[in-house]
Order: structure tokens, then C-alpha cells, then sequence
């Protein structure tokens, strides 16, 4: 299957990738614990939403994505989905995990492999559409 068989644009494209280059950066990001708030002695704010509350809804953010692009990974195949996400999570070719230290030689080819890579984007296309849609009351 091609790109335009998936109906994914060069522009999507370009933008699943990205989003999958921060996955690294959000699972730093995801803090362990929730802080608790400092007080400043000053008895109200106008803010609606609390550090707290600002921690707690940017690491769920974070979460999600992390897990959308996990889940998309392991939906195109479940034998090599480790291999798709270093894969696309480092903007990384075929060549560059074909032998990998940490996960050994990958159980398929180069076509084969682009195949699963292109479908592990279609997946994380439909998981984030469908998250935005369950985002719009």
C-alpha cells in the first residue's frame, strides 16, 4: 500500500513525523508525581486552573501521546513494533536498526518493512483523529 492508498498527504506525512520525533522529549517530560502547590500568601488568583491542575493535564497530554504512538506501532505489527517506533520515533531508515545492538537483527526486509512503517503511520493518523474528535464537545 502507498501513501495515497492510506490518503495520507505529503504534508500529513510530514506532520505524523514530527509528532512521533517528540516522543522522546514527551516521555521526559512525563513527571512521575504531582507537586503540590507553593503558597504565596496571597489569597485568591484569577487563574482558573492551579499548577497542579497544569501539571496533571500536561502529563496526561504527554501520556496519551506517547501511548497513540506506541499503539500505532504495535496495530501495524506486533513482532516488530519496537523496530517501527525506534524506527519512526528517530527518524531512522531501515538500514540504521537492520542490525540493531539492543534489539538484534529485525525478521524482516527493507520493502516489508516500509510496508509496516507506512502502515503504523495510517494507524497513528486514525488514533489522532479520533482523538480530536472525542476532544470537540
Amino acid at each position: 500500500m502507498t501513501w495515497d492508498d492510506y490518503g495520507i498527504s505529503r504534508n500529513r506525512r510530514k506532520e505524523l513525523e514530527a509528532f512521533c520525533l517528540q516522543y522522546e522529549e514527551k516521555r521526559r517530560k512525563i513527571q512521575s508525581g504531582i507537586s503540590s502547590v507553593q503558597v504565596d500568601g496571597i489569597p485568591g488568583s484569577n487563574y482558573k486552573e492551579g499548577p497542579v491542575e497544569k501539571q496533571a493535564i500536561q502529563n496526561s497530554t504527554y501520556l496519551h501521546d506517547v501511548r497513540m504512538i506506541e499503539e500505532a506501532a504495535i496495530r501495524a505489527n506486533p513482532g516488530i513494533w519496537k523496530y517501527l517506533l525506534k524506527s519512526a520515533t528517530r527518524g531512522l531508515p531501515y538500514e540504521r536498526i537492520e542490525y540493531d545492538d539492543e534489539l538484534g537483527r529485525i525478521p524482516v526486509g527493507s520493502t516489508e518493512f516500509y510496508a509496516y512503517r507506512r502502515l503504523f503511520y495510517r494507524y497513528l493518523d486514525e488514533l489522532k483523529i479520533g482523538y480530536k474528535s472525542k476532544a470537540i464537545p
